[in-house]
């Protein structure tokens, strides 16, 4: 049998790499893109609650608390709400992302991560936006909570679900029992609490209901703001959609 000539080598070689290089973009681009590069893939094995899902990674069962919200228990009211929320948005059998913070775990050993969706949909920041759930701060855990209050505030402004001040059975929800102030002793003159006052938020320029408008969206993310879907977020039409992929403001 003759050998092939070099032309011919190198021909033979390239037919044969051709399916791997058309297969690899395709890969890489399967992750959407507000997924942050650093997320792991993940697969969702069962919704627990609105804000505790069980995950596999690599053959492996774990526990995860969504960071940074907090989603009513049962038998709370819009219990039964947030945990179908968050079912539709985290599928069981599907595929997902997880990106930790600084503290792995929590106290009680469940993992704690921000999670996407297959679509790429932050499924923390749209259960607090949807009024699903709460944004908590629990530190040291805090990458994203500026994000996450100002999706609480538009919630809360907007009496969405939680906020309402009805539980989703059309009932009137508990209210908490107040707490009494402390008694000044006689003569000292009371301090004033100072987690009773909060900083005004920066007004936005585009109407009630959206997040400040930036210059640009450098500026946006700086401030903990974005990203915004085209169809979804109204600050979505403040910036400019170079690459136009429906996002704008990415982090």
């Amino acid at each position: 049998m003759s050998h092939l000539s070099r032309p011919m080598a190198v021909l033979a070689c390239a037919a044969l790499l051709a399916p791997l290089a058309a297969v690899a973009p395709a890969t890489a681009a399967a992750r959407p893109k507000p997924v942050p590069a650093a997320a792991i893939t993940v697969k969702i094995k069962k919704v627990v609650d609105g804000d505790t899902v069980d995950i596999i990674h690599k053959g492996r069962t774990l526990r995860v608390e969504l960071l940074e919200i907090d989603a009513p228990e049962r038998p709370a009211c819009w219990s039964k709400a947030a945990a179908a929320r968050t079912a539709a948005l985290l599928v069981v059998g599907k595929g997902a992302y997880v990106l930790r913070d600084k503290a792995a775990k929590d106290a009680q050993g469940r993992h704690l991560f921000y999670v996407w969706n297959a679509a790429g949909t932050f499924v923390n920041r749209s259960l607090v936006r949807g009024g699903y759930a709460k944004a908590v701060l629990v530190k040291p855990n805090d990458k994203y909570i500026k994000a996450m209050r100002a999706d609480q505030a538009k919630a809360k402004a907007e009496r969405l679900r939680v906020w309402s001040g009805t539980c989703d059975s059309g009932t009137t929800a508990p209210k908490p029992s107040p707490t009494p102030s402390p008694t000044p002793t006689r003569g000292s003159t009371p301090k004033p609490d100072p987690t009773s006052s909060s900083t005004p938020s920066p007004t936005p320029s585009g109407g009630g209901g959206t997040d400040p408008r930036f210059d640009t969206c450098a500026k946006a993310n700086a401030a903990g703001y974005g990203p915004y879907y085209k169809g979804t977020d109204p600050e979505y039409a403040w910036y400019q959609d170079r690459d136009n992929d429906g996002v704008v403001c990415e982090r």
